[in-house]
């Protein structure tokens, strides 16, 4: 730990001494040197490469500073880099869509970071006038204090109903800022949430089940809304919101069952992010795995381990979340039979989508594969072999979740009763394709209403009819000539004379 409250703010600091922070970093960091390394191949023929560096750099700046951060302050500093920096991220392409999806982005981004240092100003108040969190742990919650914590987090973490920018942010940025929006990015939110909304406090033990319900529901959405789009990356950026919804289902539950939900809670914060990475990472190179077998493998291990086929992380984190779910204490409006057989349900969607993905990848397109392969001549075998090292640190993480974080390994029983939902997915996926269920095509790839608010918002502070802002041109060079004539000296190169004179003096006497 390095302690700065002498040199900034009262409890500044930095450091990783805690039982989530420095796994946290190290998972954060190795998903970032694997990206960065593939950024370095795939922008390679970017004409606008030192532009995406520079945001992509500010925003690992912004990601690692929040992780080890031991204060409020510095979190928020480095919350406020990551998310105003992956604006320059998601308009990188610099299409009318991407500036839409940057708008909308921004128009989020800007009024989360207002709510979070409201929530943060109140929070340390209340502890009087202390920033670490490590003093917010025994200071009570408020009601006021929790809601703009909850909605300024939840917007980079991007949950349901929060999750607005996600599915217009993806789409557009290239595909390996899509694999850290999606694998990193909007876990920092889930972290704020960790660090400054203490488990055992009452009014979150109180919040907790309508907490745990939001999560379901938008575990549900992000499923249902995800099977409406053909875009690849469109079905990606809602499997997110589903996801996510299943980390603030744990988050809740750690106000239910104590600090026994944490482990797992962590190890799907790493499963869910190398997963959703390496699908992402694919999704960019899709068109160059055409007739390549080992390059569908790639997807398909990725694939699995979401749908938790057994031995994979996917089905360590699914069977320890069942199991923190049957141990929660519920209110009796809240069944936990009827809650297990929803998550069963939710992983028989969740293998539906990633099947409907599946076919939306691998759809002929021969343009695209020969445009893929073409540009990407140079690079191509390098980008396999990372993605290739992705997938295969995300099937080895079950020994380390084990090993690590002491999650119990699956029985035999608990392994067999996780093939149905896979199996019931892929029959239901037969049928939708057998009969051609189909609902009517205007429900399809329709825009976003965030979008058409977002425009109508825009309005209101640029409006159509207002004149373009004409600043005036304010230049020195006549008064430099009327001095010139008045004085019949040169009056540049002699004040640039006297500095240089000045300057040899200084020199002189130091």
């Amino acid at each position: 730990m390095t302690d700065l409250s002498h040199w900034l703010w009262p409890g500044a600091g930095l450091g990783l001494g805690d039982e989530f922070t420095r796994p946290w970093w190290y998972f954060s960091l190795l998903l970032w040197a694997l990206v960065a390394l593939f950024s370095l191949l795939s922008q390679r023929q970017d004409p606008h490469a030192g532009r995406y560096w520079l945001f992509f750099t500010l925003c690992f700046a912004g990601n690692m500073l929040l992780i080890a951060a031991l204060d409020a302050v510095s979190f928020y500093l480095g919350f406020s880099l990551l998310s105003l920096s992956a604006y320059g991220l998601v308009i990188h392409s610099g299409t009318a869509k991407a500036r839409r999806a940057g708008r909308l982005y921004l128009q989020l981004a800007v009024p989360g970071e207002i709510l979070l240092l409201s929530g943060l100003m109140l929070r340390a108040s209340a502890a009087g006038g202390q920033f670490d969190w490590h003093s917010w742990q025994t200071v009570p919650l408020e009601p006021l204090t929790l809601t703009l914590l909850l909605l300024g987090l939840g917007l980079k973490a991007g949950f349901w109903p929060l999750h607005w920018w996600l599915p217009q942010a993806h789409p557009v940025a290239p595909a390996p800022a899509s694999a850290l929006l999606s694998g990193v990015m909007i876990k920092a939110g889930l972290l704020g949430m960790l660090m400054f909304l203490p488990a055992a406090d009452a009014l979150m033990q109180l919040w907790a089940p309508f907490l745990l319900v939001t999560g379901l529901i938008s575990a549900y959405y992000g499923v249902l809304a995800g099977l409406l789009y053909t875009q690849p990356k469109v079905i990606l950026a809602y499997s997110s919101v589903s996801q996510m919804g299943y980390l603030l289902l744990l988050f809740a539950l750690l106000s239910l069952t104590g600090v026994a939900a944490l482990p797992v809670l962590l190890a799907y914060v790493v499963h869910h992010g190398m997963a959703k990475a390496s699908l992402f990472l694919y999704a960019g190179m899709a068109g160059e795995a055409a007739g390549r077998i080992w390059h569908r493998a790639l997807f398909w291990l990725a694939a699995l381990s979401m749908m938790a086929l057994p031995l994979s992380s996917g089905a360590l984190v699914k069977i320890g979340l069942k199991t923190q779910l049957a141990a929660a204490s519920l209110p009796g409006w809240l069944d936990a039979g009827v809650l297990s057989q929803l998550l069963t349900a939710g992983a028989v969607l969740t293998a539906v989508l990633l099947l409907h993905l599946a076919v939306q990848l691998h759809a002929p397109d021969k343009n695209q594969s020969r445009h893929s392969a073409k540009a990407s001549a140079n690079t191509s075998a390098g980008r396999w072999a990372l993605l290739t090292l992705l997938v295969s640190a995300l099937w080895a993480l079950p020994w380390f979740i084990v090993q690590y974080w002491q999650l119990p390994r699956p029985t035999l029983s608990q392994s067999a009763a996780l093939f149905w939902p896979l199996l019931l997915a892929l029959l239901l996926r037969w049928l939708w394709y057998k009969f051609s269920w189909q609902l009517p095509a205007h429900w399809y790839n329709c825009n976003a209403p965030a979008l058409y608010y977002s425009l109508k918002f825009k309005r209101l502070y640029q409006p159509l009819s207002q004149p373009p802002r004409q600043w005036p041109v304010i230049t020195l060079r006549p008064l430099e000539r009327r001095l010139n004539r008045l004085l019949m000296l040169p009056v540049v190169p002699s004040a640039a004379l006297a500095c240089c004179i000045l300057f040899g003096v200084l020199f002189l006497t130091l």
